[in-house]
């Protein structure tokens, strides 16, 4: 069973201490500069997540009320159809934010996507009144929360694009090609979901891609074998 968590009500937090605050600030430039009055606000409402790799830290359909800011880990943010595949919409690292958390809090709507731990995460998160305060009152602030989610939106829409217009060849191919890594550790379900695709389309795919020599497959590792083919498959 999944380990389930609560943004708001987490389900391991620790006091800030000055390096956890500093962390934060290096991250997080935007929180720079705060008056005394909201540096007190934050210091004092900010809340803090350990969360261990799997766990769920938000779902379909749950309340949002805090505005999470990653500091080590990364999330994905997935969304299901109602065939129950799902697709990944875009991952969340440190010095980053859920843009689905800010369209949440600013709407006052529930979440429409669930968010999963792929590594054990650290996390500070705003609750909304403090949220609502700093998108307000400091400039800065708001800036990286829009900016942010005027970035998000344009990766989205790139992302549609690509699944209703390329092959799931192309896609799986750009994918593995964009990794930065010559072997990645992952699984065909999960590869499924950034590819939005079933699991058994994807099989094949890797499978043709191994019969033509290039990539290597392995339990739970892709290895690019031969570069250069493998942009050859960007193209058809």
């Amino acid at each position: 069973m999944k380990n389930s968590t609560h943004l708001v009500a987490p389900g391991k937090t620790h006091d800030i201490v000055t390096a956890d605050f500093a962390r934060l600030i290096a991250l997080f430039p935007a929180l720079q500069e705060l008056d005394n009055a909201l540096l007190a606000r934050l210091t004092r409402e900010l809340q803090w997540l350990h969360a261990a790799r799997g766990t769920e830290l938000f779902a379909v359909g749950g309340p949002c009320q805090a505005f999470p800011l990653v500091l080590a880990g990364e999330i994905q943010v997935l969304r299901s159809s109602l065939g129950g595949r799902e697709i990944e919409l875009y991952r969340v690292r440190p010095g980053e934010s859920c843009i689905v958390s800010t369209s949440c809090l600013l709407g006052e709507a529930d979440y429409p996507a669930r968010g999963v731990a792929l590594s054990d995460i650290v996390l500070a998160t705003l609750p909304r009144p403090l949220f609502d305060t700093l998108i307000v009152s400091h400039q800065a602030f708001r800036r990286y929360v829009f900016g942010l989610f005027s970035q998000r939106l344009s990766a989205m829409m790139q992302r549609v694009e690509d699944v209703a217009f390329l092959s799931l060849s192309q896609r799986i191919a750009v994918l593995l090609l964009h990794s930065g890594e010559e072997c990645l550790d992952t699984t065909h379900e999960a590869l499924a979901g950034q590819a939005g695709a079933s699991r058994e389309a994807v099989s094949r795919t890797l499978k043709k891609l191994e019969t033509d020599a290039c990539i290597k497959l392995a339990r739970g590792r892709i290895c690019i074998a031969n570069r250069r083919k493998l942009s050859g498959w960007q193209r058809m």
